[in-house]
């Protein structure tokens, strides 16, 4: 491996320069980061990456004080086991993503997986492949424990039928992609966050900051670093948010009996794109970017359902019986429940029950204990408690209204007021000032 590969492989996955001299390259002789050797290995890292942008997700949201992007700070891309550097202020709630858990008739985290602490490290391991969380160990690991992330399952010898049946489910197609991802993770290091999505055949990644999408479409598609077998479209949105599209090339393009011989060639090495690339990514201040104002206490034990369409409906609209059956449902018992919000049980068998919750001290509570962004339930602004001296304008018709409007503005006509039209009671939401 050359120096100037080098360089550019501890660039991709964080790793030292020493720990890269004492790897070899990869299954691809002209890339430099290995690739998973097995499908299956594949498919269980495209689990793990999932895990760790809903993590991300979840850091963001509750504005945690560690910037997302540094959740995983190293990988170490070994052909059989993947080794990956998390941040110890976010390993419980990546743990909490990753752990498989029972939660009513649905299985959260990565199905199969099995944790076995170390002295140094935790392995993770399932049928299909196994990575290592480095830097944890048996203390840190008993430590996450303490926080809540559910371990019954990662502890077990045997599958639960859940996990078995999670198994026979077809896995998505661009699982190659997500792995050689994952495995470059350390690329997004200068982004405030990071997310992606899969939409049919492709692998979408967006984020704010950071290096151009054009330099990382041209890094994993053409460079050294690339992931292989891949091509990738940049896109460029507003509120400097970038975005790649990666999907797997046309097989009939690597063949070499029926493609064009120029194509088969290596493509020149994009130091254009690394040149944006360490611009962009040079160390300097943390971007504070928070999705929400940050929560004073963080529920990694509670399952990550705040952004689940129905429970965001039930949110807004303030429905905390339907926000505490969606929890027992994902298995959280009504006594944790009880426990966070401050209620009794029976206020809380009685909300279960269909009773409604109005008070704004109570809602307000509710949403602190159980970690739910304020403004999902419209409580961001502070609103007062008890509203101030009602007025009789939601009781008056339309002919009303419009007899009074007329009467104002004869009289702003003639020079008689200069006063503003609408009602002067600050609770009315009936008239607005015109």
């Amino acid at each position: 491996m050359s120096t100037s590969s080098l360089v550019k492989r501890y660039w991709c996955t964080g790793e030292t320069p020493n720990t890269v001299r004492r790897q070899r390259g990869g299954v691809d002789p002209g890339a430099v980061v290995p690739a998973a050797r097995t499908p299956g290995q594949r498919r269980f890292e495209a689990a793990l990456l999932t895990a760790v942008t809903r993590t991300m997700a979840g850091m963001r949201r509750r504005g945690h004080p560690l910037r997302p992007t540094s959740l995983v700070s190293r990988v170490r891309p070994d052909e059989k086991v993947l080794g990956l550097r998390v941040h110890d202020a976010a390993l419980d709630d990546l743990l909490t993503q990753l752990l498989p858990a029972v939660a009513g008739d649905r299985l959260r985290g990565v199905p199969g997986l099995r944790v076995r602490p170390r002295r140094d490290h935790l392995d993770l391991r399932s049928p299909e492949g196994e990575a290592r969380l480095l830097g944890v160990t048996r203390e840190r690991w008993r430590h996450a424990v303490t926080a809540g992330p559910p371990v019954d399952l990662a502890l077990a010898d045997r599958l639960h039928p859940l996990e078995a049946a999670a198994a026979d489910q077809p896995t998505p197609s661009t699982s190659d992609l997500m792995s050689g991802v994952l495995r470059r993770l350390p690329l997004w290091r200068g982004a405030a966050w990071l997310d992606g999505v899969v939409v049919g055949d492709t692998f979408e990644l967006y984020w704010r900051g950071g290096p151009p999408s054009g330099s990382v479409a041209a890094i994993l598609a053409g460079s050294t670093c690339r992931v292989p077998s891949c091509t990738a479209i940049p896109y460029r949105f507003r509120n400097d948010v970038h975005g790649v599209a990666l999907s797997a090339a046309d097989p009939h393009t690597a063949d070499p009996d029926t493609a064009d011989p120029q194509a088969l060639a290596p493509p020149p090495e994009p130091d254009w794109a690394w040149n944006d690339w360490l611009a962009a990514t040079a160390p300097g201040p943390a971007v504070d970017e928070r999705a929400v104002r940050p929560l004073p206490a963080a529920r990694p034990d509670l399952p990550d359902v705040w952004e689940h369409h129905e429970m965001r409906t039930a949110l807004a609209l303030r429905d905390i019986t339907t926000v505490y059956r969606l929890l027992t449902h994902h298995g959280v018992p009504r006594d944790r429940i009880a426990a966070l919000t401050g209620q009794p049980h029976h206020d809380v068998d009685r909300v279960l029950s269909g009773a409604k919750v109005e008070s704004y001290d109570t809602l307000t509570a509710i949403a602190k204990g159980l970690g739910v962004p304020p403004g999902y339930m419209g409580l961001a602004h502070d609103e007062p408690s008890h509203p101030g001296t009602g007025c009789a304008c939601a009781h008056l018709d339309e002919r009303t209204k419009r007899d009074r409007f007329l009467a104002h503005a004869a009289l702003v006509t003639v020079g008689t007021t200069t006063a503003g039209w609408g009602c002067p009671t600050e609770s009315c939401r009936s008239t607005r000032p015109v």
